[in-house]
């Protein structure tokens, strides 16, 4: 008998804005509120080269294709700001440009393996682009799969928030943004003989893979911040450390919450820890294969992607931690301190 396996995914968010004497700031925000920045974010796409319709296959992301060479990647967009392991056991390769074409690519035998992005960098032979919508896409690549089948394994991919499409060898995620009329969102590519090597839904949760996902959650949080003309956020590691006890205390207590087990909310957290701040806020995520899919929950889930998109915020720290049955714990903790 086959076996079917679904992703268990939650989200969780909280925000707070503590009042500080003497200031118009202290006027204007007395007392806790559940979300900020309610007025509209516009879109603000940063200057780049040029963007080619690709000649080998439908896709280029940034110019880039898969079984492109990685001298051919790095003449097109230099060297990679981070290195960081993924689910597929190889490396995400982050370049950008002050998160400016934000590009995330993986490589196998030093040929493209890989693609990911965030930010208005997609061109196709079809013409498809970061400003299509879900119905425009799928007149124009058909229906996506149900699911990738391995062995007694069935991955289910039908989501109403991304469509898997496979052709040229490739399987293709595309994430729509269901706060934009399901316009595309980010889009991520992956050489089907890497997907095929994947066994598992979650990769084993060793230390240097919990970093890399914290690492690779703050790097598209700030590529989504700069893509809707926002301020990068500067990563602090004791902040990390905060989020890093709290995901860690929730796979042993085995909870998912703001409030832990001590009744302690995020930010009495922060308080114990010694940050003097103006305002905080905290979201979770659980059970997503991967930053990239958490990522994407959180944009589209109102008071997550509002901590995401929040122009007062100066500082993020995240951690991560991994359950029992491989399921990945994130907590992005928010912060600006006094």
């Amino acid at each position: 008998m086959k076996k079917v396996f679904y992703l268990f995914v939650l989200l969780l968010c909280v925000t707070l804005i503590k009042p500080v004497p003497e200031s118009d700031l202290s006027r204007q925000l007395q007392e806790k509120v559940q979300h900020l920045n309610e007025g509209i974010l516009h879109d603000k796409t940063s200057e780049q080269a040029e963007l080619k319709t690709p000649n080998q296959q439908e896709f280029a992301i940034n110019n880039i294709q898969i079984n492109q060479t990685k001298s051919e990647v790095e003449k097109e967009l230099g060297k990679p700001k981070r290195i960081t392991k993924n689910e597929y056991n190889e490396k995400w390769h982050a370049y950008h440009d002050h998160y400016n074409g934000f590009v995330m690519v993986s490589y196998v035998n030093d040929k493209v393996s890989g693609l990911y992005t965030n930010q208005d960098l997609v061109t196709s032979q079809k013409g498809i682009t970061s400003k299509m919508n879900k119905e425009k896409v799928r007149s124009k690549l058909g229906n996506p799969i149900k699911a990738i089948q391995k062995g007694n394994l069935k991955l289910i991919q039908s989501d109403p928030e991304y469509d898997v499409f496979k052709f040229d060898n490739i399987y293709t995620t595309i994430f729509y943004d269901k706060y934009k009329n399901n316009q595309i969102k980010g889009i991520m590519q992956v050489a089907a003989t890497t997907e095929d090597k994947r066994k598992n839904q979650y990769h084993v949760g060793d230390r240097d893979y919990k970093q890399a996902l914290e690492y690779q959650n703050f790097d598209i949080i700030n590529a989504e911040r700069v893509q809707f003309g926002l301020t990068p956020l500067s990563y602090n590691e004791n902040v990390s450390k905060t989020a890093r006890t709290h995901s860690q205390d929730m796979v042993r207590k085995h909870y998912f919450d703001h409030t832990n087990k001590q009744g302690l909310s995020p930010f009495d957290r922060l308080d114990h820890d010694g940050f003097n701040y103006i305002t905080a806020g905290e979201n979770l995520a659980y059970g997503q294969i991967s930053s990239i899919y958490a990522h994407h929950g959180l944009m589209n889930s109102l008071g997550h992607r509002k901590n995401i998109l929040n122009k007062d915020y100066k500082e993020l720290g995240v951690g991560v931690d991994i359950g029992e049955n491989l399921q990945p714990y994130w907590t992005e903790n928010y912060i600006t301190q006094q």
